[in-house]
């Protein structure tokens, strides 16, 4: 049996925005589920990224590069 892990990033924007690097992302990681999840709650909009895997180190690594791109992109994290 393995534990698969599961970490969230929510950020403030549409997912148009990331979709591309996501993509990317995604390639170079490809041992990593990654997801994107849109929501519109009190007026705002946002996404949810939600990354899963068995590795603690590629969620880890993941989610730098994932928090990287969101910094460059001037992107608020919730």
């Amino acid at each position: 049996m393995c534990l698969i892990l599961s970490k969230t990033i929510t950020i403030n924007t549409v997912e148009s925005e990331i979709a591309e690097s996501l993509e990317e992302i995604q390639k170079k990681y490809n041992k990593v589920e990654i997801g994107s999840y849109p929501f519109f709650k009190q007026g705002k909009v946002g996404v949810s990224i939600v990354m899963r895997a068995i590795d603690k180190n590629l969620i880890f690594n993941c989610e730098k590069d994932i928090k990287s791109f969101i910094k460059k992109k001037d992107i608020r994290i919730i």
